[in-house]
């Protein structure tokens, strides 16, 4: 069915917040309201901000209710960053923000900075995470009034690496997009930020539906108390699949890409757009390369972050989005019209589906590659299998138990001889298998004898 998908049609966003469906148990965010038409002329126009002068220096709270205080007593907004110690994905970027790289330390000034690191204890009523941020990711940023009305996010990576959607000058642009909007006169008539849920008590990730039957995948010995963000993925998703309503192709085309709309856009600015696809549903819209997107719905858009959750909030068997954007000075509009399909992208990278809870795993702790040099001496065809298992001490691992050694080379799963190794190898195994499926790996011995391994797949490959 086609319908125009704004964040403000939401209850959508409980849905959305949760990847599962209504909860009573999960206070739901408020998006603008539909009561009135909005003069996006005067939004999306000139800025009448008068920014105050700077703090003195740089300070990283680390309680959100703290900073929050703060905030409202100096009128600034909150820059919050949300990083997954843990995980050493973009380490460097979040030591780039931290030290106040040049080009931003004079903007973080203007904001109230907060620092989060563990993810486990984020309030979702005020961080709405799957409606706005991709948790395959370990660093984030979200721009949030005093208040605690949210205005954006900022973040992003793709198969290429991590920093292939973000950059410190992608966040000053976005961080002086948004002193634009918080310092604006008008804002409070404008009504395009999302407020946050409300309820008596926070709502963790430990409070989602899904958490005990997600938990009880795990052969923890003691109580959990630190989540990974791509854990709480896991867990947002843990419901359907109990509930066997997950399906492998519709609910993992997540998070698009500009281009899954037809645009590139430049990474330093996040919404200027650079070229244009002919045939794409942008081109169709009416987009043309140096026009600006500036809105998605009733959605106010900061960075290219956000228009990729706008995107994600349009479900993946298609339906129409509105998009506004300025060309030099004019504000212009067109709509998006997607078919089914629109939302596939490379999974490759995300360690939610490679070591989440989808699928079966193969049996084996990793899926190493096979070095190039080795892989010729051995006389193994370029651009086919070639694996070296690795097997960790602890656990009685399947294929290891069914024969299969580290000194063994796997160049084929039943039949598949495709070159694929490390987390693109697990993503493709697990969206092809099951716990209790029989599987058979072609297996080559260090003396290059071929044998053939069958063995069942269990839910934790041991």
């Amino acid at each position: 069915m086609q319908t125009t998908l704004s964040i403000l049609t939401l209850p959508l966003m409980l849905a959305v917040l949760l990847w599962i469906g209504q909860s009573p148990d999960v206070p739901t965010p408020v998006g603008p309201t539909p009561a009135r038409e909005r003069n996006w002329e005067e939004i999306l126009g000139g800025p009448r901000a008068q920014w105050p002068s700077p703090r003195p220096s740089v300070h990283w709270f680390d309680n959100f209710d703290e900073a929050k205080v703060v905030a409202a007593r100096e009128r600034r907004p909150l820059f919050v960053v949300m990083r997954c110690l843990p995980c050493k994905q973009c380490a460097d970027f979040d030591a780039d923000v931290l030290e106040g790289r040049p080009g931003l330390a004079e903007v973080l000034r203007q904001f109230i900075c907060v620092r989060l690191t563990s993810i486990a204890t984020v309030d979702l009523r005020q961080f709405p995470m799957a409606g706005f941020q991709d948790l395959d990711l370990s660093w984030w940023g979200w721009f949030i009034a005093p208040e605690g009305s949210i205005y954006g996010v900022f973040g992003g990576k793709d198969e290429t690496g991590d920093r292939a959607r973000i950059s410190i000058e992608a966040l000053a642009t976005a961080m002086n997009r948004v002193l634009d909007h918080h310092f604006d006169p008008r804002r409070g008539d404008w009504n395009v930020d999302i407020q946050p849920a409300r309820g008596e008590k926070p709502v963790t990730p430990f409070d989602l539906p899904g958490f005990k039957s997600w938990a009880l995948r795990h052969d923890e010995t003691q109580p959990i108390e630190c989540l990974h963000c791509h854990q709480v993925a896991e867990i947002l998703r843990q419901p359907a699949l109990d509930a066997k309503t997950f399906d492998k192709q519709r609910d993992l085309e997540i998070w698009p890409y500009p281009e899954n709309i037809g645009i590139v856009v430049e990474r330093n600015d996040g919404l200027l757009v650079t070229t244009v696809a002919e045939g794409s549903p942008a081109a169709a819209a009416g987009i043309q390369p140096g026009d600006r997107i500036r809105a998605a719905g009733s959605k106010k858009l900061f960075s290219q972050a956000d228009l990729r959750a706008a995107l994600q909030r349009v479900e993946s068997e298609g339906g129409t989005l509105v998009l506004r954007w300025k060309r030099a000075t004019v504000v212009m509009e067109g709509t998006l019209e997607l078919k089914p399909g629109w939302k596939r992208v490379v999974l490759d990278w995300r360690q939610s589906i490679a070591g989440g809870n989808i699928g079966a795993p193969p049996g084996l702790t990793w899926p190493n590659a096979m070095p190039d040099g080795e892989r010729k001496r051995l006389g193994i065809p370029p651009q086919t299998m070639a694996i070296k298992p690795f097997f960790a001490k602890q656990g009685s691992w399947a294929a290891r138990r069914a024969g299969v050694i580290e000194s063994d080379v796997i160049i084929g799963v039943n039949g598949d001889t495709g070159n694929r190794s490390g987390r693109e190898f697990l993503v493709w195994f697990r969206t092809r298998f099951e716990p209790g499926d029989e599987v058979t790996l072609k297996v080559r011995n260090a003396r290059g004898l071929v044998r053939d391994v069958t063995y069942k797949l269990t839910a934790n490959g041991r």
